[in-house]
């Protein structure tokens, strides 16, 4: 069967919603798209990825700062609590599972507040330099989603610029943001930058399949690469966990003699 893929779902007007794209580029890429409603129940989001093989973390407003032990900045936008607790402990849960994980837009902002990175509260607080030419560009894009309005440069030694071999670089994204990852924590490596300096993609330091990216992948015919890797990360997530249901390891030395006196015997 297909790896179950779960999308955590946005929250407005007292309703749970998800643009078509996400739960689309899932099925384009094999896998079989669940909505994640924002419950911030321990035991409700540990039983849900019990029966989920990889997980998109969607986008959407902004975070509270007062999570980050920050006052709210006067260029903060609209922020959703209704998600930020809810999505942080998804992501830590799913983190200390293995989960397979790809983090979109706030996506890859969840990712690093839930797990020891920075949020700027907006891009002039990030926006640095190239060479001796500061180099601001537009990360709010008037031009249809599907369209790409910037470039971002790849590490070559990363999961990212594996997946996209066989594009042209650097990659062109799209771009609806006004705010960005300052830091990426120590369990995440920056692995993409826009002309400005921004952080536009992260991946796990650690070997694990985590990849975070601040572009709408879900928007472009170019973003099918991503679910792509997480759908084959997800098969080979559920195949390692089949085989641990059936397989028993001893930590122990039962190929030595043992006696106890309270009458075990191997």
């Amino acid at each position: 069967s297909d790896p179950v893929i779960g999308i955590t779902g946005n929250y407005e007007d007292l309703t749970c919603k998800i643009g078509r794209g996400y739960y689309q580029s899932v099925v384009e890429a094999g896998g079989v798209p669940v909505i994640i409603p924002p419950v911030a129940d321990r035991h409700v989001i540990i039983n849900t990825l019990q029966r989920i093989d990889g997980l998109i973390l969607s986008g959407g407003g902004d975070y509270n700062p007062l999570w980050a032990g920050e006052e709210p900045s006067p260029l903060l936008h609209g922020i959703n609590q209704e998600r930020d607790t809810a999505e942080m402990l998804t992501a830590r849960l799913a983190y200390n599972r293995q989960i397979p994980i790809l983090g979109i837009c706030r996506g890859i902002q969840t990712l690093a507040m839930a797990l020891g990175g920075k949020v700027a509260q907006d891009l002039s607080e990030v926006r640095g330099h190239v060479g001796t030419e500061v180099r601001d560009i537009k990360h709010s894009q008037d031009a249809d989603r599907s369209e790409p309005t910037h470039s971002v440069t790849i590490e070559p030694d990363s999961t990212l610029a594996e997946i996209y071999k066989s594009y042209l670089s650097p990659l062109c994204v799209n771009s609806f943001h006004h705010q960005a990852v300052s830091d990426a924590g120590p369990k995440f490596r920056v692995v993409a930058t826009a002309p400005d300096g921004v952080i536009e993609a992260m991946e796990s330091s650690e070997y694990k399949p985590i990849l975070g990216v601040q572009w709408h992948p879900e928007c472009m015919e170019s973003g099918l690469p991503l679910f792509q890797w997480l759908v084959k990360e997800a098969n080979l997530y559920r195949e390692a966990h089949q085989l641990h249901d059936h397989i028993l390891t001893l930590d122990t030395h039962c190929d030595t003699p043992m006696f106890f006196p309270q009458g075990i015997h191997f």
